[in-house]
């Protein structure tokens, strides 16, 4: 059975904390004097406030420890809380209605990047700041951040990182949760600090700019200060050190970890790697040879190298554009639409299906034709020489079955509310995927202003059932979930 009393006392830690983290962007608005210092003081105060209520409520199961059910309803609740409160500044600022702030703030901690906003300049730039903060702080996940900083989570700690993180295979990196928690923070960081660097330091652009696209960058988030995304920088020296960082974002923090320990050799043995890259390469040489057969570039470098960054950028679900690649040709459109259904792997900070489940769902299948040839032979299915139980197979199907279910249902939801059926299908693959831009008016060049606010309220939640992977969110809806 559930103990609110506990859930509520956690899920205030991680209220407060975050509410902390609304004071950053006053920062910016100090310097640069705009009109949002106070929607963040006011949005601070009241989500500090709300997490030290429910901090006070559970205060009696202080001592307690967190069993599994409670894990799960902390990472459901306490996401969702998050989310919603991000919407604060927003609401303040009078620049988005209600559903219009719950779009972009829950668009925001998911790390998709669908955007809501028809004229970012016109933004003060505390905002422009929240807005890249909330997907750095979703990207690694708040949850792991809470683990690193709350040591008194212990074992409830583990079974709520275990919920939080995607995938359905780790890397093991040391006995104790708080540590791995620390461990993938500070590669994070690690990496946050060179892409700043590298960005403010050799791109020319301003440090407020630089700081906020490495947030979004790392994050695989795909935000921009700049209606036109990453096409308002020139040259190449951007774009490059994105792919560089959107590529290192959609692979396991794990395996980096491994990298700066030294074992080279099983980054690039690991199959999800090799998979995700793979993929890249392929998708690549389809998209340049459509390319190349519309005669759509003059130079062979450039038809290359933007068929390339538009496809890491999509299958690694950061949704950096530099062109409106809507434009290109059908073939090569259609193969960077069903980049949405791929994703990164296990965890990254990227979102979609996850290439270890391609993997193993690729083997089963091969498994499958096996049997029908051999029926009496025994064919185990392994990923990097591990076999994969019958549990996580069976779980690998469930996730495609309730994936796709759960994209059907959304795509008659918003054609319901008057969205045109590929807009509609575009939207919710893009949306449960944590990719951001979709087809037609939702495109690259364009932003979901447009849509009605109830089809934004079920974006925002199908953002958020695509980051936590459905379970640890839908479960708390289901009345045996509470009870003995």
């Amino acid at each position: 059975m559930v103990n609110p009393f506990l859930v509520a006392y956690l899920c205030g830690w991680i209220v407060a904390i975050v509410g902390a983290t609304f004071f950053l962007p006053c920062l910016a608005a100090l310097y640069y004097g705009d009109e949002s210092l106070w929607w963040f003081v006011f949005s601070g105060l009241i989500a500090m406030g709300a997490g030290g209520a429910m901090i006070l409520a559970g205060l009696g199961q202080r001592d307690q420890e967190a069993r599994f059910r409670d894990s799960l309803a902390v990472v459901g609740i306490s996401w969702f809380l998050v989310s919603f409160l991000g919407a604060l500044p927003y609401w303040f600022s009078g620049l988005l209605d209600f559903w219009g702030g719950i779009f972009e703030s829950f668009s925001g901690f998911s790390s998709t990047g669908s955007t809501n906003i028809l004229d970012l300049g016109a933004f003060p730039k505390g905002l422009l700041f929240w807005r890249s903060f909330t997907q750095y702080l979703g990207g690694m996940g708040i949850i792991v951040l809470m683990v690193a900083v709350l040591p008194f989570l212990g074992v409830g700690g583990q079974l709520m990182m275990k919920n939080e993180l995607s995938g359905v295979t780790g890397d093991k990196l040391k006995p104790r949760v708080a540590q791995i928690a620390k461990i993938l923070w500070m590669i994070y960081l690690s990496f946050t600090v060179a892409l700043f660097l590298l960005y403010s330091l050799g791109g020319g652009e301003g440090v407020f700019d630089s700081l906020c696209l490495t947030f979004s960058t790392l994050s695989t988030g795909g935000f921009s200060n700049w209606n036109d995304s990453l096409g308002h920088y020139q040259g190449y020296y951007v774009p490059v050190v994105s792919l560089i960082f959107m590529f290192l974002g959609s692979v396991s923090f794990g395996l980096h970890y491994q990298l700066f320990t030294g074992a080279f050799r099983g980054f690039w043995a690991n199959a999800e790697v090799l998979f995700f890259s793979a993929a890249i390469a392929l998708g690549t040489l389809i998209v340049s040879l459509s390319l190349f057969a519309a005669n759509y570039y003059r130079g062979v470098g450039e038809t290359i190298f933007q068929s390339f960054f538009h496809v890491l950028s999509l299958i690694g679900t950061t949704g950096h554009a530099r062109v409106n690649w809507e434009t290109w040709p059908p073939l090569a459109v259609a193969v960077l639409f069903l980049l949405f259904f791929v994703g990164g792997c296990s965890g990254s900070t990227s979102g979609g299906l996850k290439c270890v489940r391609w993997i193993i769902l690729l083997k089963s299948v091969h498994r499958a034709f096996r049997r029908y040839i051999h029926p009496r032979g025994v064919f185990p299915i392994r990923v990097n020489n591990k076999p994969i139980p019958d549990s996580i197979l069976e779980g690998v199907w469930l996730f495609f079955i309730l994936y796709f279910l759960l994209l059907g249902v959304s795509f008659l939801a918003l054609s319901a509310l008057g969205m045109s059926p590929l807009t509609a299908f575009s939207a919710a693959a893009s949306s449960l995927g944590n990719v951001g831009p979709g087809l037609g008016p939702l495109g690259p060049a364009s932003t979901y202003a447009w849509i009605p606010g109830p089809a934004k309220g079920v974006l925002s939640l199908l953002m958020l059932l695509g980051r936590l992977e459905f379970y640890s969110f839908l479960v708390i809806f289901i009345p045996e979930f509470w009870s003995k």
